[in-house]
């Protein structure tokens, strides 16, 4: 079957989504929230060290030269942000919002605190630029999409106030065991005609801890503070 490629360039937009301690999306009122004040997100896998087992022979040569698979434990994540977006603090790291005094209350900030710093989980989604691409013949713009299921255990890194821009650095990891299914986002465009905007085709598994595919699905439209992720 036919395979598509691409070169992939920029960093188009993310989404981060509440999940439960099993890994499942929470609806509610600030369950989703989309931002284009991302710097970078860097992922790093990290693996089991391998098992070598070497035996030599009576005369000293390799008699038995075996060496275990690599084993994925997780990715780590590093979320860079140009933009202080409280409700994205919240949702990455668990940090509770500071609130205002209005009748309907605005998030103004968020707090340190220990009792709740790391213990947030969520899925995180972001989406590439495809370079030097034309449009498909439905006038569709390409992206590649990349989506980490079930992040847990993040924490703020060092940052510094100066005479000059400040940026929020979070790291993070994957975890096994993610329930995103297929996700409550539609991210793709089925093959038939005309095509209509579907979630994911295949549901991830326990063992998946990310994915990526090209898409023509548009891009979610990015705001300040969280929005609704609506009931299944």
């Amino acid at each position: 079957m036919p395979t598509q490629c691409g070169s992939l360039a920029r960093g188009r937009t993310l989404r981060l989504t509440r999940l439960d301690e099993c890994g499942a999306p929470v609806p509610g009122p600030t369950g989703s929230l989309v931002t284009t004040g991302t710097i970078q997100v860097v992922t790093t896998p990290v693996y089991q060290d391998q098992e070598d087992i070497t035996v030599l022979n009576a005369n000293g040569d390799i008699c038995t030269d075996d060496q275990s698979d690599p084993a994925l434990r997780w990715l780590t994540l590093q979320i860079d942000m140009c933009v202080v977006d409280p409700d994205a603090i919240n949702i990455i790291t668990g940090a509770p919002l500071v609130l205002d005094d209005a009748v309907a209350p605005n998030t103004t900030g968020f707090r340190w605190d220990t009792a709740t710093l790391g213990t947030a989980n969520f899925a995180l989604e972001v989406w590439s630029g495809v370079a030097g691409q034309a449009c498909d013949p439905d006038g569709f713009p390409l992206y590649g999409y990349w989506l980490y299921p079930f992040v847990v255990q993040a924490q703020i890194n060092e940052y510094t106030w100066a005479n000059a821009a400040l940026t929020i650095s979070m790291t993070a990891r994957t975890s096994p065991g993610s329930l995103w299914d297929v996700g409550p986002y539609d991210i793709r465009r089925d093959a038939v005609t005309p095509a209509t905007l579907e979630p994911l085709l295949t549901a991830i598994t326990a063992t998946q801890h990310g994915h990526f595919e090209f898409s023509s699905a548009p891009l979610p439209t990015a705001a300040c503070g969280a929005v609704a992720l609506p009931a299944p």
